[in-house]
């Protein structure tokens, strides 16, 4: 039962810090883009140049944009080392002109506004504010919170049905001391107790085996660099003994009512 308890617990602690991880995550990719946006100039859209100043007088111009500052070439060429690689052909090829555009987060442009005026000036831009990227980080944090949820349901059920399995056979192997107490004037809610009084230690024992585990990895993982670099979720703040101590106290709760409820009702039906 505690092993049982602690194995939930422990699940329990990893499927809090997705939930905790995918929201810092979505958080800090949703801030670093909504405070800029980016335009893309095609390079086989005529001089570049002229085409250049043209998008700087518009952006300068548009309500809530602070600041348009094009990439040099070497910025480009960074920005495409990622699918190109570092191919010395590189420079030769027909790279797009970039403009860094940096917008005010509490007033932020109309993106169709923008992209209109570009194209009301043949200037064969395209304005991206970067809405797309935040609407798909947001949808992963919460597909991801919807799992780590899910997960935290499957664990309390799981602890719920471990003890009430475990209460029916304990009050079924004492049946007849129970009976006994029954004639000697013991009520339904003292040997409710007794049973809670068990469960309690078991469900501390469990939970707080559970949660030591839990901590003990992801001190593992955050002590190793690859791993800490692809699990960001797995980060251990200052507040985490927090989460752990709230772990525990919720499966010796869940213990302690699933116990209580279970001998009530069984015993309310006559066994």
């Amino acid at each position: 039962m505690a092993l049982i308890v602690a194995a939930m617990a422990f699940l329990a602690c990893f499927a809090l810090a997705g939930t905790l991880g995918a929201s810092k995550l979505a958080n800090a990719w949703t801030e670093g883009l909504s405070g800029a946006a980016t335009v893309r100039i095609g390079a086989e859209d005529g001089a570049p140049e002229q085409q250049l100043g043209i998008v700087l007088d518009i952006l300068k111009s548009s309500e809530g944009v602070i600041d348009a500052v094009p990439l040099t070439t070497d910025e480009v060429a960074a920005l495409l080392k990622p699918w190109f690689g570092a191919t010395p052909e590189l420079a030769d090829l027909p790279a797009p002109a970039i403009v860094a555009v940096t917008i005010d987060p509490l007033n932020e442009p109309d993106a169709t506004i923008i992209q209109a005026r570009l194209d009301g000036a043949a200037a064969g831009a395209v304005y991206d504010d970067h809405g797309e990227w935040r609407g798909r980080a947001a949808s992963a944090a919460h597909a991801v919170r919807s799992v780590a949820i899910g997960a935290l349901i499957v664990c309390a059920l799981a602890i719920a049905s471990v003890v009430v399995l475990t209460v029916r056979s304990g009050l079924s192997a004492q049946k007849e001391n129970i009976a006994t107490l029954r004639l000697a004037g013991a009520e339904d809610r003292y040997v409710a107790r007794l049973y809670q009084s068990r469960y309690f230690w078991l469900g501390l024992l469990g939970g707080f085996l559970g949660c030591l585990l839990a901590f003990a990895a992801m001190v593992g993982f955050d002590a190793m660099p690859t791993v800490s670099r692809a699990l960001p979720a797995l980060e251990l703040p200052t507040y985490w003994w927090l989460v752990f101590l709230g772990v525990i106290l919720f499966v010796v709760i869940l213990c302690i009512l699933a116990a209580r409820l279970t001998v009530l009702g069984t015993l309310r039906r006559g066994a």
